[in-house]
C-alpha cells in the first residue's frame, strides 16, 4: 500500500512545483499585462514540466 501512495504523490508533488514555478514566473511580469502573464505562465509551464522529466537534469 505504500508504493500506491508514492505512485499517487511524487506525480501531485511534482504538477505542484511546476505550476509553483510558473505562477511566480507570471507574477513577475504582472505589471506588463494581464495577456503577458498568461503567456509567461504557458511558457514557464512546459518548459519546466518537460525539463523537470528529463533524468539528466536532475544531476
Amino acid at each position: 500500500m505504500d508504493i500506491v501512495w508514492i505512485i499517487i504523490l511524487v506525480p501531485l508533488i511534482y504538477f505542484a512545483t511546476v505550476i509553483l514555478i510558473s505562477t511566480i514566473q507570471a507574477m513577475m511580469t504582472r505589471g506588463k499585462g494581464k495577456r503577458v502573464a498568461k503567456e509567461t505562465f504557458k511558457e514557464t509551464f512546459w518548459h519546466f514540466f518537460f525539463e523537470l522529466l528529463n533524468p539528466f537534469s536532475w544531476i
